[in-house]
């Protein structure tokens, strides 16, 4: 079952229907907005945002409707046909237009089928190999094949075989340089349009290949002058690539004509995920500085879906930024700077979930759910799109077969069986090496931490030392696990500071602690980083009671702080909690959760012969510690009893009773409304 898109109807059933001029989800003419230039909208988010899930659904509601277009710049970059080999006939930008062309040739009903004159014969121009390159010759069969399938050209008895085959018999003049490239183009060209094109679109193609290369004795020279650029690469090739991009928006120019602008014909539309790699970029850089030139002149009917993972605010400074709620009735989008390529782009940042959401993604549940759940999801995920929606589908599957538990929500099993964490840890991370280097690397607080990890984490997953820390902490910047969802940067909260990733990667650590090889258990990892501590000396004590509270031993805890309690300023020790506090919990072999019990006072029996003040720091630390998880609900006893605590201990401080009073105030609230804890100035980020 395809479950819908939540939060991004402004977008789908509103901004991008009326651009097309077809609603998504019915046959149903849509008034279209910008009926001259259009924008390019530029969808930005970082990983799980759901920027593909978007272009999924467009395809889906437009494709054999109107012309549909769709191309994973990442996945032409990977392919990198041009990138390291011999072949000089292929680039990024030609491999996409050649997608293009074959996703938007072939004949949708009520549709003028696009025939592309101008840009065919530039493709198959720069696809011309040299004579005797195997690799070169091969690409171009290949790709020869495909357009003159998609576009319906090819006869009964022709492939692109025979098609490169019929050019070499051309070419069998044996005094002929043996790696020359002019003939073979010349070839190419004369039979394109010797076989494929009628009289008059030739004349047409070749004034305007002719007007691009000025002082070209005929279009054909202009083609063979188009070809022996692109092969030198470099400058060459990009000026090349211009002219073909120009070929294609003006091909579809032409397509879309006065008459279907005046009848309103739905656009054609173009999706272009992943657009901040590199062919990516070059391939909306090239469109947006085409619009750009094109002025007051005709204007192409494309509509463009982009996705980019980032907000790349440098990159387009001129752009036009909308959050989704603005799109609902207009873009609010014009063409701010004439002659700015990037004034053309509308950048919408596709944003997290609401807890509203969450409610309705949990509507299908067949049995009754714990009442705090919706809250404890959205306070796991923040929100993210694609943790949200898989964590709420393995709810939803779980809850025909006995009831939720919330502390066990990330082992729920997701829908292939296997623990839900570990299948979203491989959709947000999918390089394995990465991911097993990430897994013991979270629990660091900072670089010099995780430095600490390295021995064991490298013996592990294998890799140099000496590169396991930068290499992830350069992955999770390049990623952008290092911002906020606006953009910001995050908070240094943890070696791995998006705090979704970081939970699911100290889940991670935990649930395979007891299988894992002696020096990766999760006790080992938290011994190693609570020597790193005590080596660097009093200002990490915080660490080195939350690595040790980490596993479990929070007597060892309580006697600290209790001894602290008195001798350091109110508070700093209040701050040394907290963050104490804050620990991960350990593995649930060989540790039973009691921490909820313990803050209310069920186990103080067993503390008889202790003074008060150890006892109220013990069920103080624990209720903190309960209340830190994202699927603890804060209870109102609770939360209470945090003030009452605190409330005791002002009178015992010497000289902090007006500081913890003031925390006796604050920290219920905060608690309630699981928001950040007032700070107190602290010597936790001494060094």
């Amino acid at each position: 079952m395809r479950m819908p898109l939540y939060a991004r109807d402004p977008l789908l059933r509103a901004l991008v229907p009326r651009l097309v001029g077809l609603a998504a989800d019915r046959r149903e003419l849509v008034p279209q907005e910008h009926r001259g230039d259009l924008p390019v909208t530029l969808l930005t988010g970082r990983h799980g945002m759901g920027r593909t899930a978007v272009l999924d659904f467009l395809e889906r509601a437009y494709r054999g409707r109107v012309p549909v277009g769709r191309v994973d710049a990442a996945r032409i970059e990977q392919g990198g046909r041009w990138s390291g080999s011999t072949a000089a006939n292929t680039s990024a930008v030609v491999e996409v237009l050649e997608h293009l062309v074959c996703r938007l040739a072939p004949a949708v009903p009520g549709a003028s089928r696009f025939r592309f004159a101008r840009l065919m014969p530039g493709l198959f121009a720069v696809s011309s190999w040299h004579r005797g390159s195997e690799v070169e010759q091969s690409l171009a069969r290949d790709r020869i094949a495909r357009l003159l399938t998609a576009c319906g050209l090819h006869k009964s008895t022709e492939d692109g075989g025979q098609w490169t085959y019929d050019v070499s018999e051309r070419l069998a003049d044996p005094d002929r340089r043996r790696h020359d490239l002019a003939p073979v183009t010349e070839a190419v060209v004369q039979q394109y349009f010797g076989r494929h094109t009628r009289s008059r679109d030739e004349r047409a193609v070749h004034r305007w290949y002719q007007s691009r290369f000025p002082g070209s004795e005929s279009g054909e020279a202009a083609l063979i002058r188009l070809s022996l650029r692109f092969h030198q690469g470099g400058d060459f090739q990009r000026a090349v690539e211009q002219t073909l991009v120009a070929a294609f928006l003006e091909d579809l120019t032409d397509a879309y004509s006065w008459w279907h602008r005046v009848n309103r014909t739905p656009r054609p539309l173009v999706l272009l995920d992943n657009a901040h790699t590199a062919a990516g970029r070059r391939v909306l850089d090239l469109l947006l500085e085409h619009r750009a030139a094109s002025g007051s002149g005709a204007r192409d009917p494309l509509v463009v879906v982009a996705t980019r993972l980032g907000e790349g605010g440098d990159l387009y400074p001129d752009a036009t930024r909308r959050e989704l709620p603005e799109l609902v009735h207009t873009s609010g989008w014009e063409r701010a700077v004439p002659g700015s390529p990037s004034a053309g782009l509308l950048v919408v940042p596709l944003t997290p979930l609401t807890h509203d959401d969450l409610l309705l993604m949990l509507d299908a549940a067949e049995g009754p759910l714990p009442r705090h759940l919706p809250s404890a999801l959205h306070a796991l995920t923040r929100g993210h799109p694609q943790g949200s929606r898989t964590l709420c589908e393995a709810v939803v599957r779980a809850s025909g077969r006995g009831a939720v538990e919330l502390e066990k929500l990330l082992d729920l099993p997701a829908e292939e069986g296997r623990r839900v964490a570990e299948v979203l840890l491989e959709q947000l991370v999918p390089q394995p090496q990465q991911r097993a280097h990430l897994v013991p690397l979270a629990l660091a607080r900072d670089r010099a931490a995780a430095q600490a990890l390295v021995p064991v984490s490298t013996s592990a997953v294998g890799g140099l030392p000496g590169a396991a820390v930068p290499s992830a902490a350069r992955y999770l910047e390049e990623e952008l696990w290092t911002t906020r969802s606006d953009g910001a940067a995050a908070a240094a909260t943890g070696f791995v500071p998006d705090p979704f990733l970081r939970a699911l990667l100290i889940h991670e650590a935990r649930a395979t602690s007891e299988a894992a090889a002696p020096g990766l258990r999760w006790e080992d990892l938290h011994a190693l980083l609570r020597e790193h501590h005590a080596a660097r000396g009093p200002g990490h004590g915080p660490d080195v009671l939350r690595h040790t509270l980490a596993v479990g031993d929070a007597e060892a805890v309580v006697s600290a702080l209790t001894g602290y309690f008195g001798v350091w300023e109110a508070g700093r020790w209040l701050d040394a909690l907290r963050y104490t506090a804050e620990a991960p919990r350990p593995p649930s072999d060989g540790w039973t959760d009691e921490r909820a019990e313990i803050a209310r006072g069920a186990h103080d029996h067993r503390h008889a012969e202790t003074d008060d003040v150890r006892r109220s720091v013990n069920r103080l630390l624990h209720a903190l510690w309960y209340l830190s998880e994202t699927y603890a609900e804060p209870l109102p006893d609770l939360c209470d009893d945090l003030g009452s605590e605190l409330t005791f201990l002002s009178m015992r401080h010497p000289s902090g009773r007006a500081v913890l009073s003031e925390a006796a105030r604050a920290w219920p609230a905060a608690a309630r409304e699981r928001g950040p804890y007032p700070r107190y100035g602290s010597a936790l980020d001494e060094e």
